[in-house]
């Protein structure tokens, strides 16, 4: 939680809310990966939330990762989620092409980086794996000024 001051003088405590990227304990039905939730306390080794009985609960700092605004909590993609890449636009959207799986999310053995590991849902089915950050970035409007699409790949209603 963060306090910050309102125009009028008055203190107004901020809450942080955390998405689950990691379960390191497989038995709980308290969070599952993708599971957004706010944080109610920290202490040296991650936060402490409220899990869905309302039991308090403990995350270690790999289990989750801090959400920035309320926009990428929005933009929530989860394993199984059926993606498109903004080139997508350019072709008949009588195929599949641009389309893919979200299979996992890994963690880069020597930087830590997220990645997302997905698949392409048109032959040859590669399977490939990109930086979260770029995943869930926005389409660069300066080198793609014509692309209606916001966001690099967007969740598909399926």
């Amino acid at each position: 939680m963060k306090a910050s001051v309102e125009k009028d003088g008055t203190k107004r405590m901020e809450q942080y809310k955390i998405k689950i990227v990691k379960k390191n304990d497989a038995c709980t039905a308290e969070y599952e990966i993708g599971d957004v939730f706010e944080i109610t306390g920290t202490w040296y080794g991650g936060v402490h939330i409220m899990g869905k009985s309302g039991v308090p609960v403990s995350l270690d700092k790999e289990e989750y990762e801090e959400l920035k605004n309320e926009e990428e909590e929005k933009r929530d993609i989860r394993e199984g989620d059926i993606v498109r890449h903004f080139k997508r636009e350019w072709v008949s959207q009588d195929t599949t092409n641009y389309m893919y799986k979200v299979l996992t999310f890994a963690k880069h053995t020597e930087t830590g980086e997220r990645l997302v590991i997905y698949q392409a849902l048109y032959a040859p089915f590669a399977v490939c794996a990109r930086p979260y950050g770029m995943f869930m970035g926005k389409v660069d409007k300066e080198k793609y000024p014509d692309v209606k699409q916001k966001y690099r790949f967007e969740k598909v209603e399926v």
